[in-house]
C-alpha cells in the first residue's frame, strides 16, 4: 500500500484510510476502468442502434486508444487479470465484466443469426476480442488497435452474412 500511495502522490496513511487492502483499492480500480470501458462503447454506438451497429460499437469501443495506449491503464488491466487468478473478490468482478460483455455481445448477435448458432458465434467473438485485447495489453504497439479492430471486425463478418464491412 506503501508503494502504491508513492506512486499516487498520497501519504500511506491517507491511503490506508480509505482502503483496508490492496484488493479492495484494485477493485474499485477495475469498476473505474469498466465503467470507462462501457461508456466508450456506448459514445461510439447510436442511438438506438441495429444489432450490427452494436457490434460495431462493442468492437470499436473495446479497442479505444485510452484503455491500452496509456501504460498505467494496460498495466492495471493485466494486474487485473493476474488478480483474478487468485483474489476471489477480484476474480468475482473479473467474472462479473466478462458475463456482462458477452451478454451485450449476445444481445445483437442473437438477432442476427439461426438460434443454434448464437453460443458458438458470441463466444468465437469474444475470444477474439479478449485475445487481441491481451496482448495489446502485455505489448502495446498503437498500430495493433486498428490492426486488432480490423480484424475481428472481419472475422464478425465472415461469422454473420448479414453483417457487412
Amino acid at each position: 500500500m506503501a508503494s502504491i500511495a508513492g506512486r499516487a502522490g498520497m501519504s500511506a496513511g491517507l491511503v490506508n484510510h480509505y482502503f483496508d487492502s490492496k484488493e479492495e483499492l484494485m477493485a474499485l480500480a477495475m469498476r473505474n476502468l469498466s465503467n470507462l470501458f462501457r461508456q466508450d462503447i456506448m459514445r461510439v454506438a447510436p442511438a438506438d442502434p441495429t444489432p450490427a451497429q452494436r457490434l460495431r460499437a462493442i468492437v470499436d469501443g473495446s479497442f479505444a486508444p485510452q484503455h491500452l495506449g496509456a501504460p498505467k491503464r494496460a498495466a492495471t488491466w493485466m494486474q487485473f487479470m493476474i488478480a483474478s487468478q487468485t483474489e476471489p473478490r477480484i476474480k468475482h468482478l473479473y467474472q462479473l465484466t466478462g458475463a456482462r460483455f458477452v451478454s451485450n455481445i449476445r444481445y445483437a448477435v442473437r438477432r442476427l443469426v439461426p438460434p443454434e448458432q448464437v453460443d458458438d458465434t458470441v463466444h468465437g467473438i469474444a475470444a477474439m476480442i479478449d485475445g487481441f485485447f491481451w496482448q495489446i495489453a502485455s505489448d502495446y504497439e498503437e498500430a495493433d488497435l486498428e490492426r486488432s479492430r480490423r480484424i475481428c471486425w472481419r472475422y464478425i463478418c465472415l461469422l454473420i452474412p448479414a453483417v457487412e464491412e
